[in-house]
C-alpha cells in the first residue's frame, strides 16, 4: 500500500522516463504498470507528446478510423490491453461534452468512501454583521462546521449490452461514437442529479433545503419572478446569481414570456442563442422539476464528490466478452451554501 507522496513520486518517475525507454513498455506490462500507479494510458500518451491514434498507428500499424474491432485485436499482442481505455476514453469524453454540470459546481473533490462529512457554513446575518468592537468585546464569527452533513455517494452507471458478435465488424471509429453517446447520457443523468439537490437538497438532510419563493400568480411566470428570484439571492442572501435553471416545459413558458420577445435585448428568435435575463446564464436543465426555477451563484451553492471516477470491467473487453458489460461511477453532489441558490415556484395555490 504506497501513501499518497510515494505513489506520486512513482507516478513522476514512471512517466519522466526518456522517451524511447517509456515507449519500450507496451502491452501488458504496460497495462498492468498503469493500474498499479493509478495511472491510465491518457497519462502515459501525454508524457510521449502523442495520443491514442498515433500511438496505435505506430506500435500496431493500424488506424483506427478505418480498421474493425476484430482486426484491431488481431493487429498486435499488445492492442488487446490498449482496448479498455479506448473505451473509457471515448465515455468520458462524452461525459465531459454535453452536461451542465461542470460549469454550475465548485469543484469536483475526489473522496475516500462512499459516505462523506462535508464541511458547511452555518451564516448568520446578525452574528456576522460588521461593526464597531470595543476593547475586549467579542468579534462576530462565521462558523465553519462537521459534523451532521454527512453525505452519501450513489453509484450510478450504464451497461453495453452487446455480444462481440455485434461488436467486432464495426471499426473502432464508429464503435466510440457510440460510447461517446453513452457518455453523454451518463453525463445527463449526473444533470439530473444535480438539478434534483438544488432544488429540494443533498442526501444530508432537509437542512440544506433551499429558499423558496411563490410567484405573484399562481400557475404562472412574469419576468417580475425571475426579478425577486434575482433580488432575493443577491441583496437577501449577498450572492452573486450565476445561472437560471429551468425545465423544457418551464423554458417554453418562459422564452414566451412579452420580455423575450423584445428583439432589442434579446435575439432568440432569430439566432437560437439562449438569452441572458438580468445577466444570468439559462439552463435548459435535464431532470430540473417542472413549475421550478432555480437561480444560483455556481461559485458558492455546490460542489461535486468522487469515490470512483469512470470503472469499465476492463478484464471482459480484454477476453472480448461484451455481454453486459458496465460502466460505473461512484458519486454525488453536496451543498455547501444553502442560501446560495434561490428557488421560485409556480404550483403553489
Amino acid at each position: 500500500m504506497h501513501d499518497k507522496d510515494t505513489l506520486m513520486r512513482e507516478q513522476t518517475r514512471f512517466l519522466g522516463q526518456e522517451p524511447e525507454r517509456l515507449r519500450a513498455v507496451r502491452g501488458r506490462e504496460l497495462y498492468e504498470t498503469l493500474g498499479g500507479l493509478g495511472l491510465g494510458h491518457a497519462h502515459f500518451f501525454k508524457a510521449l507528446g502523442t495520443n491514442v491514434e498515433d500511438y496505435c498507428a505506430r506500435e500496431f500499424g493500424v488506424d483506427l478510423g478505418r480498421i474493425t474491432v476484430e482486426r484491431f485485436f488481431a493487429s498486435d499482442a499488445g492492442a488487446k490491453w490498449l482496448f479498455p481505455d479506448i473505451v473509457r476514453g471515448a465515455v468520458v469524453e462524452g461525459m465531459r461534452s454535453r452536461p451542465r454540470y461542470p460549469e454550475l459546481i465548485i469543484r469536483d473533490e475526489r473522496v475516500t468512501g462512499p459516505v462523506c462529512d462535508v464541511p458547511h457554513v452555518r451564516e448568520s446575518e446578525a452574528g456576522e454583521e460588521l461593526r464597531d468592537v470595543a476593547e475586549g468585546a467579542a468579534i462576530p464569527e462565521s462558523h465553519i462546521e462537521y459534523g451532521d452533513r454527512v453525505v452519501r455517494l450513489d453509484k450510478r452507471g450504464r451497461g453495453v449490452l452487446a455480444s462481440y458478435e455485434v461488436v467486432r465488424r464495426m471499426s473502432v471509429d464508429m464503435l466510440r461514437v457510440h460510447l461517446r453517446r453513452i457518455g453523454e447520457r451518463l453525463g445527463r443523468d449526473l444533470d439530473a442529479r444535480l438539478a434534483h439537490v438544488l432544488a429540494h437538497g443533498d442526501s444530508s438532510g432537509a437542512g440544506t433545503a433551499p429558499v423558496v419563493l411563490n410567484t405573484a400568480a399562481a400557475g404562472t411566470w412574469d419576468y417580475a419572478d425571475l426579478v425577486n428570484g434575482f433580488v432575493t439571492l443577491s441583496l437577501g442572501h449577498y450572492f452573486t446569481p450565476t445561472h437560471l435553471l429551468a425545465s423544457a416545459d418551464t423554458l417554453m413558458q418562459v422564452l414566451s414570456l412579452d420580455a423575450f420577445q423584445d428583439t432589442v435585448l434579446f435575439d432568440f428568435a432569430k439566432t437560437g442563442r439562449m438569452p441572458s435575463p438580468l445577466g444570468l446564464t439559462m439552463v435548459p436543465m435535464a431532470g430540473q422539476p417542472d413549475h421550478l426555477i432555480t437561480l444560483m451563484d455556481a461559485g458558492y451553492a455546490v460542489q461535486k464528490l468522487t469515490e470512483q471516477d469512470l470503472l469499465v470491467e476492463s478484464d471482459k473487453l480484454i477476453n472480448q466478452q461484451w455481454d453486459r458489460s458496465y460502466l460505473t461511477v461512484v458519486t454525488d453532489f453536496a451543498v455547501i451554501y444553502d442560501k446560495a441558490r434561490v428557488v421560485v415556484r409556480n404550483d403553489w395555490s
